[in-house]
């Protein structure tokens, strides 16, 4: 097994009672492992009782602690852990122990990172301004050509997010053409074609596809297109997830009322025009928010073969977080901090990403949905990119 992780990745340590958002005090369901579990039931002492009396049983038939208030009932007044200041941090169950990091497997090649909903993990990730590079060890032939060939679209679709000269929103133009291009060849079986279509869009970055769209766009075929009411059906499917947190469901109904209710589409173009003059300088911020989630997702698409999907859900997300950017900046009467990006990526990721179930329901209205056929997100990118 070859591991193979971000650069930043060695850089993360929990900040424990310094953390403004404790993972061990946001309502979170803590699972507890069959080992750690079994562990806990052999412990003698003040600290053994207490936890096995913290710990009930699901419905699922799995344990997990029971929450007090929200929090974690193992968690003291200072905000550390029992289990860990008293035992040691072998103590501490698999989802203790590993969030925020994640790996996923791809046959003989592992893949590890650290994941947004934790916010040391976000502020490491936000900080380091280079573009993302992978360490992992140089020999490794693998044993699935379909599984090289998807690891070699991703790095392509890496290399588009570092050009200099494109802005964010025709980066997305590119990718998602390349992963239309793509997914109809997985569709029709043809595999030997994706390395063709990369060769191409790794010797020209997407430059007549570029210019096609300004064609489209100066010939007026995107006047019928309303940017307003485009992002509006855009953020429906956030609307409609499970909530997971409180925070991310008020934000929510506040970026659908100040944005959209409240404002009619010249009021909201004048707005988003203002604010992505203001942003242009940190524009940079949503490229290390693209590769987190073209790294943490984009290679799934060699057990699901969607290739499509993993790069409209760049574009959807890269709207949704947006929009929460606009409202805070308006909020923040028109300033926008560092701080105010940590806490925005933060209540999102911890929405989004730790629900199988809110992401697999995204991607199936990417299919059904008019508005996320790529070439409506292209005109819709395009659109939010002249305002810029």
């Amino acid at each position: 097994m070859k591991l193979r992780v971000p650069d930043y990745y060695d850089e993360f340590q929990c900040i424990a009672d310094k953390c403004s958002d404790n993972c061990c005090i946001g309502g979170w369901e803590i699972d507890i492992d069959e080992d750690t579990y079994e562990r806990y039931q052999q412990m003698s002492g003040e600290t053994g009782e207490k936890l096995r009396s913290s710990i009930i049983q699901t419905e699922d038939g799995d344990y997990c602690f029971r929450l007090i208030d929200g929090r974690c009932p193992m968690l003291t007044e200072e905000g550390l852990c029992v289990v860990h200041k008293e035992l040691g941090e072998k103590y501490l169950g698999v989802v203790c122990s590993q969030f925020p990091r994640y790996s996923e497997y791809y046959g003989t090649i592992k893949e590890s990172g650290i994941g947004m909903a934790c916010e040391e993990a976000a502020r490491i990730m936000l900080c380091n301004i280079n573009p993302l590079e992978e360490e992992y060890e140089q020999d490794s032939e693998y044993d699935s050509e379909y599984a090289a060939k998807i690891f070699n679209v991703r790095e392509v679709v890496f290399k588009i997010l570092c050009k200099e000269d494109l802005s964010v929103n025709e980066k997305l133009i590119v990718i998602l053409s390349l992963g239309n291009e793509v997914q109809k060849i997985i569709n029709d079986g043809e595999y030997d074609k994706i390395k063709d279509i990369t060769a191409v869009y790794t010797k020209e970055y997407g430059v007549d596809l570029l210019e096609d769209t300004r064609s489209m766009f100066d010939n007026g075929e995107f006047d019928n297109i309303s940017l307003h009411d485009s992002i509006r059906q855009i953020l429906v499917p956030y609307e409609e997830m499970e909530i997971l947190n409180d925070t991310w469901e008020s934000m929510l109904k506040d970026v659908i009322y100040s944005l959209f209710e409240q404002m009619d589409k010249d009021e909201y173009t004048a707005l988003s025009e203002e604010f992505s003059t203001y942003i242009s300088s940190r524009e940079y911020e949503y490229r290390q928010l693209l590769e987190y989630y073209v790294f943490r997702y984009f290679a799934k698409s060699i057990y699901d073969y969607d290739v499509l999907g993993k790069c409209q859900m760049l574009v959807t997300n890269f709207f949704m977080i947006k929009q929460m950017d606009m409202l805070k900046w308006l909020d923040n009467h028109r300033n926008y901090s560092f701080d105010d990006r940590m806490d925005i990526v933060h209540i999102f990721s911890r929405q989004v990403e730790y629900s199988e179930e809110n992401i697999e329901n995204l991607y199936e209205d990417f299919i059904f949905d008019d508005v996320f056929n790529p070439d409506s997100l292209k005109a819709i990118l395009w659109l939010d990119s002249d305002s810029m």
